[in-house]
């Protein structure tokens, strides 16, 4: 749970450490392999996820939204985040869940709710055309005003985040590799 007074000045965080893996099959192949721990960026808001929210945080906040409303299954890292996020800036946060409501609600969705976000769930077949104006209007007349972000966080602002990555390896490199969900931290760091 973040315990940090509420705040909508988006600080950058520190730069990641570089770890590096160190197995004998590796050196006899001549490959140095470091780790990019973004993992340890913060506590709540670990590697992409900040990365993410940050500029979308700065976003929301310039335009004077006091309200984030953002998708996710209900084991959702990024609805995790989110929440966290609003919880330390000063955010509303609501939380659209994939699916049927579920008690006693698992620990993501837990962690969720006690850092004040509001869930509401749409049914599989909503939830799948939640792109659409459609529901967008029917979110917008239940909640009111709000800075949306797309489901796992990626959009251009996401991308915009991302792109750092690169800059903060100070060594020589051959080769990025990193996992793709939505895509956003592949777009940003190419």
């Amino acid at each position: 749970m973040i315990a940090a007074t509420p705040s909508r000045r988006i600080e950058p965080v520190a730069a990641s450490p570089l770890t590096e893996l160190r197995d004998p099959r590796l050196a006899r192949a001549g490959v140095r392999l470091l780790l990019k721990r973004d993992d340890l960026l913060h506590p709540d808001l670990p590697g992409n996820k900040w990365r993410k929210l940050r500029y979308n945080l700065t976003r929301a906040a310039e335009l004077g939204h006091d309200t984030l409303l953002t998708f996710g299954g209900a084991y959702s890292n990024h609805l995790r985040a989110v929440a966290a996020a609003g919880a330390r800036f000063g955010f509303r946060t609501i939380g659209v869940v994939r699916g049927e409501e579920h008690l006693p609600l698992n620990e993501v969705l837990t962690f969720a709710t006690g850092c004040g976000m509001r869930l509401t769930y749409l049914d599989r077949t909503t939830y799948r055309a939640k792109h659409t104006a459609a529901v967008a209007e029917t979110l917008r007349e239940r909640f009111g005003r709000f800075y949306p972000l797309p489901e796992g966080g990626s959009n251009a602002l996401a991308v915009h985040g991302c792109a750092e990555l690169p800059g903060e390896i100070a060594v020589p490199y051959d080769v990025i590799c990193c996992p793709v969900g939505t895509g956003g931290t592949l777009a940003g760091i190419e």
